[in-house]
Parts: structure tokens; sequence; C-alpha cells
């Protein structure tokens, strides 16, 4: 995903999207047996939108403060710190 894409995902109107086009994340499984680059590139591919999906009936949006680390720096820390099987 480069900057130009990552930039038309996290401008997603959440008033204006359609819940059933966005995947829930319950349904995202992550397998904690590979390489974390491998994990994070997983877990893009299967969300499609990691600024916004849902969860259950709820549209979730995730924004970032531009003060603090880059997404993938912060998915990378929450990825790194589940422990092996979950």
């Amino acid at each position: 995903m480069d900057k130009q894409q990552t930039h038309l995902l996290c401008q997603t109107d959440i008033q204006a999207v359609d819940i059933q086009n966005l995947v829930d994340i319950n349904d995202v499984k992550i397998d904690t047996t590979m390489k974390k680059a491998d994990r994070i590139q997983n877990f893009i591919r299967d969300i499609k939108n990691p600024y916004c999906f849902r969860c259950k009936n709820t549209v979730v949006k995730v924004s970032f403060c531009s003060e603090g680390g880059s997404f993938q720096d912060l998915l990378q820390d929450y990825f790194s710190s589940l422990p092996p099987g979950e």
C-alpha cells in the first residue's frame, strides 16, 4: 500500500459508507506463527481498509494524530505485543 492509497483509505466517510461493503474485524484471523511483517500484510489484505471497517453492526473509523507513530508502526507494536497463539 503506497501513500496515495493510504490517504484515500483514511478519507473514507463513515456517514456515506455502506456497512455491508466493510469487512467485519471479527472475521479477520491473525496467524501469530507468521513473521510480523507477514502478519501485517495479511491483516491489511484481509481487512481491506485498516482505517474503516466494522465490528458486527458498528462502523469503526481509525485515525491518528500527526505527532504519533505511523499506522504501520502502531500495528507492528500491537501485533508484537500479542502472545503466541492469539
